[in-house]
């Protein structure tokens, strides 16, 4: 029997955290926009950063001023909840057998107690952060090895143009939904043989996920 692995992004799918996300990031860069931030998110995050340092200046701070604001981060994000209908999907998937897998650029205290927060962390075989890898490519191969499984066992699900990019250098079967950082322009901006469908509404999320493993 094929297996039904379903691959969520965390920030901008499940978890409410997109604007938090880019106000911390604007607040560190003095250089940083909402649009030069948007940018970051059509390639993988932490390579994209590195090139934004190359020419771009955090604030000055001592390395206990750089902990405080980060750990003031780690809390500030944990307020964010889940988007709403969410909690019912994966909820539902898990009863019916989807084995759910989460694949994020975000480090462990920036993700998993927001899962456990939001009452959802147990409902995921398996949590990739940012320490498992900084490549969600390479992630898609430790899945794909850990389950023993296809390709086509797999659905990605995610908001960035840069995670779209990333699932099609491993030929996984992608859904891109609009309520996170990008809206449908960006999923636009070239052509994706693995982008399966653009998504509105959890809903939609949750018809399109039934009729894909029919």
């Amino acid at each position: 029997m094929n297996k039904k692995i379903i691959i969520f992004d965390m920030d901008g799918v499940l978890i409410d955290s997109e604007v938090a996300s880019r106000e911390y990031m604007i607040s560190v860069w003095p250089t940083m926009t909402a649009e030069a931030h948007k940018e970051l998110l059509c390639g993988n995050f932490h390579e994209e950063m590195q090139k934004f340092k190359l020419t771009n200046h955090s604030i000055p701070e001592t390395p206990d001023e750089k902990e405080a604001r980060q750990a003031a981060y780690a809390l500030k994000k944990l307020d964010c909840g889940l988007y709403d209908g969410v909690h019912e999907l994966v909820k539902k998937l898990h009863s019916e057998g989807y084995i759910l897998i989460v694949n994020t650029s975000a480090i462990e205290r920036n993700s998993l107690p927001l899962l456990e927060k939001a009452g959802v962390s147990k409902l995921f075989d398996f949590i990739a952060t940012g320490e498992v890898s900084k490549s969600k490519v390479e992630k898609f191969a430790i899945i794909a090895e850990k389950y023993h499984a296809k390709k086509s066992d797999m659905l990605f699900i995610t908001d960035t143009l840069g995670d779209i990019r990333e699932a099609d250098t491993a030929n996984i079967p992608t859904v891109a939904v609009t309520w996170g950082a990008h809206d449908e322009t960006f999923f636009k901006r070239e052509p994706h043989e693995n982008l399966k469908v653009v998504v509105g509404s959890v809903s939609e999320l949750k018809q399109f996920i039934k009729e894909y493993f029919t």
